[in-house]
């Protein structure tokens, strides 16, 4: 399959046309929120809308590879439907999480309740599998959480060795003694996380500490060199991901004067999803790709991808001028600075006649 293509079309008639190996699918559809936006009319009946989202979705489920994604955001308006659709139409050993965004942190007065987050509904061929072809976060410790103290393993904090008990075997309740002479044994309701064989294996290793005084309930030690990225929360907050408001000044700043798209994602909302869902060169793929930040920050963390969109309007206004932007390296704002983007790579546009330009790098 290609990539880095921008398509003008209706994105059920042009993922017919495409034949698969797609690693994260990306779709934001209209909401069904009722409004009537500047850039296009958002209220369907509820029937109309499932039934025309459904074959779309089939279509971009169809791409997917065995390690693939589907993410769907949605609002409050119709997740609660979207959510039933997405059961019966990916099966339900599909469902990998919800993600709660919130997209906006300041208060809106004018409604019975301010408005704060958005939905996107995850889900993956693999179902629960998904959590061994997804990536980690990266760390973002706190200072002090890493203790040098010249041990040659480096660097080094501690985990807890206490665990709920309500699961635990036999060999996970037992007494220890400290260093100090102090004997310890689980809290009520609690057990060890391991077994005593276990526990003495990581004494003997120096894995274990029990403070400065030898006289703490005891812990694990973990090194900075061995520690894991973070597994992502369902809760992503506006300091991690971004927020609507941050997306609208990404527009302002990429087209100064003019009135930015009307429902834009701030670039690291993108970026997170697409650092979780897949690897340098995989295939993303927007099928409402809208004012374009899939393909940005996709192009800006290597990945290939396909933009689709039904409104030359927006195609010409927004997407095809942001992505000659990226190319040239013009577009120094969004995540360009944290990814080191200053440019580079080429993408093509296509319409009904077939791909139409490729645009390189300037």
């Amino acid at each position: 399959m290609p990539g880095n293509l921008l398509v003008h079309g209706d994105c059920l008639d042009v993922m017919r046309g495409l034949e698969g190996g797609v690693r994260l699918a990306y779709l934001d559809p209209p909401f069904n929120t009722g409004e009537r936006f500047a850039d296009f009319h958002d209220a369907m009946d509820r029937r109309a809308w499932l039934t025309a989202l459904e074959p779309r979705l089939h279509a971009a489920w169809r791409l997917l590879g065995d390690d693939g994604s589907l993410w769907v955001h949605c609002d409050d308006a119709e997740q609660a439907a979207l959510r039933v659709l997405l059961d019966d139409a990916l099966g339900r050993d599909a469902f990998v999480a919800t993600i709660v965004w919130q997209r906006r942190y300041s208060r809106e007065n004018r409604r019975a309740f301010s408005t704060a987050h958005d939905y996107l509904h995850v889900y993956a061929p693999s179902g629960a599998g998904f959590k061994h072809h997804r990536n980690r976060l990266e760390r973002n410790d706190p200072p002090g959480t890493w203790r040098d103290d010249g041990d040659r393993r480096g660097p080094w904090s501690t985990v807890s060795l206490v665990a709920q008990g309500g699961h635990a075997t036999r060999a996970q309740f037992y007494a220890i003694t400290l260093p100090s002479g102090r004997v310890v044994e689980p809290p009520p309701g609690s057990c060890w996380r391991v077994t005593r064989e276990r526990y003495e294996a990581l004494a003997a290793a120096g894995l274990v500490w029990c403070g400065s005084a030898g006289d703490n309930v005891p812990r694990r030690r973990v090194f900075l060199a061995d520690a894991q990225g973070l597994v992502p929360s369902t809760w992503w907050t506006h300091a991690e991901a971004g927020h609507n408001a941050e997306a609208s000044a990404e527009q302002r700043a990429l087209f100064p004067g003019e009135r930015p798209f009307s429902t834009p994602k701030p670039e690291r909302l993108m970026a997170r999803v697409v650092r979780i869902a897949t690897d340098p060169g995989d295939l993303v793929l927007d099928p409402f790709l809208g004012s374009a930040t899939t393909a940005a920050v996709a192009h800006k963390l290597e990945r290939a991808w396909i933009g689709i969109e039904a409104s030359a309007a927006t195609v010409e206004r927004y997407a095809e001028p942001r992505m000659r932007a990226v190319v040239s390296g013009a577009d120094r704002g969004g995540i360009s600075q944290a990814a080191g983007w200053e440019g580079g790579g080429s993408f093509a546009t296509s319409g009904a006649s077939g791909v139409a330009a490729a645009c390189p790098a300037a």
